[in-house]
């Protein structure tokens, strides 16, 4: 019952995204990507009280995070999303919780749809910001 409970929410998400990406006209071209402003940020110290992050549209969980010039420092990837107004999960990666990775939660308005959306996700940095190149590069 839970599975089929989150295949409905993850089908509903997937569909809303495309629905949102849709031209409103012939002249309306699709967004390349999606942008969102995280706020209200907590978790371990050192957790920022805002970041910015992009992602094509789509179902994906996993956001480009951005700084000033556009550069990725990274990705935040989203295990645990709720609607602010109805308290409703719309998705949650079962048995994440049990892995005992620090996680920051953070309110987001998804552009899609406009309604706050209270997600919890972990930071994993790229290469690039731990100091390395591609893995396959680097040999």
């Amino acid at each position: 019952m839970a599975g089929s409970r989150l295949i409905t929410a993850l089908l509903a998400l997937v569909a809303g995204a495309a629905l949102a990406a849709a031209p409103a006209s012939a002249a309306t071209p699709t967004p390349n990507t999606l942008d969102f402003l995280f706020t209200a940020c907590t978790g371990p110290a050192g957790t920022p009280t805002q970041f910015d992050a992009v992602k094509q549209p789509g179902g994906a969980a996993a956001l480009r995070l951005t700084d000033n010039g556009g550069d990725s420092s990274g990705v935040f990837t989203v295990v645990r999303a709720v609607d602010v107004e109805t308290g409703a999960v719309l998705f949650t990666t079962p048995g994440f919780e049990q892995n005992g990775l620090t996680t920051v939660t953070c309110s987001v308005v998804n552009p899609t749809n406009r309604l706050e959306q209270l997600v919890t996700g972990l930071f994993v940095a790229s290469d690039r910001a731990r100091g390395g190149g591609h893995p396959k590069r680097s040999q």
